[in-house]
């Protein structure tokens, strides 16, 4: 294989990996586990991948991609069709109009920041949901879901952070 093909099919390799890394994330996020009650109150590891993709690399993960990523989690977990997508495209859009704020910030900065977006996506969410079953449900399972998915981003964010710097070698 000569060195420019080598080199054409690392930078397309490169280019995927926030899709891939969302669409692992789905494939993960639809494993059982077989506690009782964890599965509604686990944490949304999509909605990580696509906030830290949206701030540190918005040009890879464009919003047609993220909406069929949100499709395909609607599908395996069995929610509503469009709930998941609509809201993910709605965080890629926020996160990456405002990833000037976050971006060269600290850390605390930015977990605080997805610590607003998540309360606000599952408040959203949840409320879709209710919309589209007419039923007020209970919201503690949601709080639940958001506040494990904040405590969970610092351990994904590093190891997001440290694929980011090996990947497009920034010091």
């Amino acid at each position: 294989m000569t060195s420019t093909l080598s080199h054409r099919l690392d930078a397309i390799a490169r280019k995927f990996i926030p899709a891939a890394m969302g669409v692992f994330f789905v494939l993960i996020s639809t494993v059982p586990y077989y506690i009782p009650g964890f599965g509604t109150v686990s944490p949304n590891f999509v909605l990580i991948a696509v906030f830290f993709w949206a701030i540190h690399r918005v040009e890879l993960i464009s919003s047609v991609t993220v909406f069929f990523i949100g499709l395909l989690l609607d599908i395996l977990v069995g929610s509503p069709p469009g709930i998941n997508a609509a809201v993910l495209v709605l965080v890629r859009t926020l996160s990456a109009m405002q990833s000037r704020v976050f971006r060269g910030k600290s850390f605390l900065v930015l977990w605080w920041g997805f610590s607003l977006v998540a309360f606000c996506v599952g408040f959203v969410t949840w409320g879709l949901n209710a919309i589209y079953t007419m039923t007020l449900m209970d919201p503690l399972p949601i709080i639940f879901q958001m506040i494990m998915t904040v405590t969970v981003f610092p351990f994904l964010a590093w190891g997001f952070t440290k694929m980011h710097q090996k990947l497009f070698q920034i010091a």
